[in-house]
């Protein structure tokens, strides 16, 4: 499982439902935040049901890129676990990336296994099973993330969108094929679309060519709502109240891991002595509350997690994509609004409960924590 399959059916969400109980009030927050920030973004025509996965999946990338020039690690993994890439490969791609780039070269032939924390590194120490690639997969996906990479880094390096709706659409057909190989790492289950085309020899090209002209459109919505809600500026503003920043400085790190394999968060914004935890949501409606309740559990798990405070997390986020709104709150002020009651001891004390029943769950899931 996972901690987002622990909050929907598992022990963990058991006890979450039975301890916040101020969640109630901590949904309707979320939902009148949201609602200041006016009608939601709409795909323009009828979509099919692959659209919302593959929008999600692609906007969270394309945000990753934004915040931090780092390798589409799930996107890569994905790759990995269809037969499509190698690990050597996979690392040497890895390698290329600005993040990862002046890594010694002992490192950089492991590089996908070592992830960027906000003043450090951490080494998950990958199992690389040399499972059968296909060659011409592997040629074409190698491809790809050369040609996206180049793309990025002329058009639209980390803290900048595209200067035109044209440059953010190519970015989102790239953002939407790496989106999908992510969702053969998060599931499991090879995808038919980009399988089939890759099994007639097709190349970067036609695996672009596959994202619906519906789904970029709506990608290119998606930044220009994120654009004009001044995201950048705000993430920029993380951990710097007095508005000193470096431009150069990517703006945070991306997809944060604070249990190898079980749990990983979308982005972390701010400085390397404190940062934000943001998850991103593509919703198009905040009607199911119990959907957003365990928004909520979730990012605050993802706070209690970093027990040995590697992601220096100080604030946690909701950044719901479709509204242009980033429903903020210090992680100790949404931990008291869910729990009813911001007494400092009760917090702690919830928070120890909490992190002892993560030990035994992760642990009987095959997992190590805390985390060495």
């Amino acid at each position: 499982m996972s901690l987002t399959g622990q909050l929907h059916h598992g022990e963990l969400g058991r006890w979450c439902e039975t301890t916040f109980t101020g969640t109630a009030s901590v949904v309707n927050h979320v939902r009148t935040v949201a609602a200041a920030g006016g009608p939601p973004v709409r795909p323009v025509g009828a979509v099919g049901e692959d659209h919302w996965a593959d929008v999600g999946g692609a906007a969270g990338q394309r945000l990753a890129d934004l915040v931090d020039p780092a390798p589409p690690y799930g996107a890569m993994l994905g790759m990995i676990r269809a037969g499509w890439l190698s690990w050597p490969q996979a690392h040497a791609q890895a390698a290329a990336y600005p993040s990862h780039a002046r890594l010694p070269a002992p490192q950089r032939r492991r590089a996908l296994a070592l992830r960027r924390t906000p003043d450090g590194w951490m080494d998950l120490g990958t199992a690389e099973h040399r499972d059968p690639v296909d060659p011409h997969a592997e040629a074409v996906m190698v491809d790809l993330l050369e040609r996206t990479r180049a793309y990025q880094a002329a058009h639209a390096p980390h803290g900048r969108w595209g200067a035109s709706p044209g440059v953010e659409a190519g970015l989102a057909r790239s953002a939407w094929v790496l989106g999908v190989c992510e969702g053969v790492y998060r599931s499991g289950r090879v995808d038919p679309r980009l399988a089939s085309v890759l099994r007639a020899g097709g190349g970067v090209a036609e695996l672009r060519a596959l994202a619906p002209d519906t789904a970029v459109a709506d990608l290119v919505d998606l930044a220009a709502r994120a654009r004009h809600a001044r995201l950048v500026d705000k993430l920029r503003a993380t951990g710097h109240p007095d508005g000193r920043h470096d431009l150069r400085a990517p703006l945070g790190v991306a997809a944060p891991v604070l249990v190898p394999g079980w749990a990983d968060g979308d982005l972390l914004a701010g400085t390397p002595e404190t940062t934000m935890l943001i998850d991103v949501k593509t919703v198009l409606t905040l009607g199911d509350p119990r959907r957003v309740a365990r928004w909520c559990w979730q990012i605050l798990a993802y706070a209690w997690l970093d027990t040995l405070d590697l992601h220096h997390i100080r604030s946690v986020a909701l950044y719901l994509a479709r509204h242009g709104t980033l429903v903020t709150w210090s992680a100790r002020t949404l931990a008291g609004a869910l729990l009813g009651n911001n007494n400092p001891e009760l917090v702690a004390r919830a928070r120890d409960a909490f992190l002892q029943t993560a030990t035994r769950v992760i642990r009987a899931e095959g997992g190590t924590f805390p985390i060495a």
